[in-house]
């Protein structure tokens, strides 16, 4: 059997949970509440590729990039992160929705093109096809068009040396099914929850996982200064 290459998140005891990282060239969905560390783990996989001497791009669709400067800098790597961006290891590009549905394509193009990048998260990406449905206008030709959105920004984003984390907002019931097939196009999915058993617990989840024999169970996590750490060791 061919070995599959692994592309180290940089949480380290996450890693051991799926062989060593993600697959290579895979397009991992990352899904959870507000507020559950979801932009930490984005934080700590773009510097790691920085760390490998990869060009690594985040693009963020939630976030104004004071926000993302206010998340850095609470942790102690917050220094190095901003190096490595000095030095054009990462790239981050905010934009609303209004910019990103006019570029997205372009963006895409370049991104499939320029072999240099190595990683990407988008954040988050389910949203922003969700904002393209408007329910006073035709939805089944609006559904289409974020369809058609969807399926292109996938065959764009599909290349070899290319790993993309991208995150999926849960939305509301009534919402929910404008994440269409998503999660079945996704190479894997990683899921971070809210434990509520007297006290608050974090635990993360891995239920897919292409080409990997990924730990089965739920573990706990906890996010201090160093950002997340996995607080219990696996079998």
């Amino acid at each position: 059997m061919m070995a599959i290459m692994r592309e180290s998140t940089g949480i380290r005891k996450f890693d051991s949970m799926l062989e060593g990282g993600f697959p290579k060239g895979s397009v991992i969905g990352l899904t959870g509440p507000p507020g559950i560390g979801k932009s930490i783990f984005n934080l700590h996989f773009i510097l790691e590729g920085a760390r490998l001497n990869q060009k690594c791009v985040f693009i963020s669709l939630e976030e104004p990039r004071s926000n993302i400067d206010r998340m850095i800098q609470q942790f102690e790597f917050a220094d190095e992160f901003y190096r490595y961006e000095k030095k054009k290891k990462i790239i981050i590009k905010c934009m609303d929705y209004q910019e990103y549905e006019k570029a997205y394509f372009s963006i895409f193009n370049i991104i499939n093109k320029d072999k240099k990048i190595e990683r990407l998260v988008i954040d988050s990406f389910n949203v922003f096809f969700a904002s393209l449905i408007s329910v006073d206008a035709g939805t089944n030709s609006n559904e289409l068009a974020a369809r058609r959105m969807i399926n292109k920004s996938f065959s764009l984003l599909r290349r070899d040396n290319l790993t993309t984390l991208i995150v999926l907002e849960k939305l509301d019931n009534h919402k929910v099914h404008y994440s269409y097939n998503i999660p079945y196009m996704v190479d894997g999915i990683v899921s971070m929850d809210f434990l509520s058993l007297g006290a608050i617990e974090r635990m993360i989840f891995i239920p897919k996982m292409r080409w990997t024999n990924q730990y089965k169970e739920s573990i706990s996590y906890d996010i201090s200064s160093k950002g997340i750490k996995i607080l219990q060791e696996e079998e």
